[in-house]
């Protein structure tokens, strides 16, 4: 058995290869990289190892999909880095907050609540990654009948949906292993939670994400990408990082209440 000293050391031995890759690779800016750091040690301190290799789990499958593809995507990588500090901090922050209050409040399923949150993030993540190679253009979650652009936020295709169903479930079963969960409801309970969470994300994406038309008719999230801006829709101040953490502290909360009936 590996004793805690021991843990926290492998532990950061593991954050500080991320990092490096990270930055090396241009999955995450500078500032992507530092907020990642200081978030994964948070989660090492207050929750633990097994925490922090869910966490991670989530960055790397959410960082290899990005590249997945790219061509198809209509990515041209080697320009900029893929996430920078609001994305890690709109993804991260939530588990972080919930595995800090794990170790200030004893006797909750934090761990089930923990799981959920890194569930609806990588669910979501997956959905949209696997979703924009869709041969068949996203329609919206609210209103299936009309087609969005695909990365989109509020649009959904069936493979992408699968795909975040499968993701959420994967990383349950990973936290079971890591025995952040030992009941097979908690297992079921975290992926099923962490879904919704993605689902909801694409909900507040299509009906309160701001959003840019442009003069062409283009329906776009970056308005500087537009020739000529036309109209905005949806609320300013709601965006897709705001969407993210929103959508994933639900999947939070929810998770920790279901999981106390």
């Amino acid at each position: 058995m590996i004793d805690q000293a021991w843990k926290l050391v492998l532990g950061l031995a593991l954050i500080a290869a991320l990092a490096v890759v990270s930055a090396t690779k241009r999955y995450l800016s500078a500032g992507g990289v530092a907020a990642a750091a200081v978030i994964g040690v948070g989660v090492l301190v207050a929750g633990g190892l097994g925490w922090l290799i869910v966490l991670m789990a989530f960055t790397v499958l959410g960082s290899a999909l990005t590249r997945t593809g790219a061509d198809l995507k209509g990515i041209i990588s080697g320009l900029k880095a893929d996430r920078g500090a609001k994305n890690v901090l709109a993804n991260g922050l939530p588990p972080m907050i919930i595995a800090v209050a794990s170790s200030l409040i004893a006797g909750l399923p934090w761990s089930v609540a923990f799981t959920a949150a890194v569930a609806a993030a990588t669910s979501d993540t997956v959905s949209t990654e696997i979703g924009m190679l869709s041969r068949s253009p996203p329609r919206r979650i609210t209103r299936p009948w009309r087609t969005v652009p695909p990365g989109i936020s509020g649009g959904v295709s069936a493979i992408g949906t699968l795909a975040g169903l499968l993701a959420a479930g994967a990383i349950s079963l990973l936290a079971a292993a890591l025995g952040l969960m030992t009941e097979p409801s908690q297992v079921v309970l975290a992926a099923l939670v962490g879904f919704v969470g993605n689902l909801v994300d694409s909900m507040l994406g299509d009906l309160a994400e701001v959003k840019y038309k442009c003069g062409a008719g283009a329906l776009v999230e970056d308005p500087s990408t537009c020739d000529q801006l036309v109209e905005r829709i949806g609320h300013p101040v709601i965006n897709n990082h705001t969407v993210n953490a929103i959508a994933i502290s639900i999947a939070g909360v929810l998770a920790l209440l279901l999981s106390m009936i």
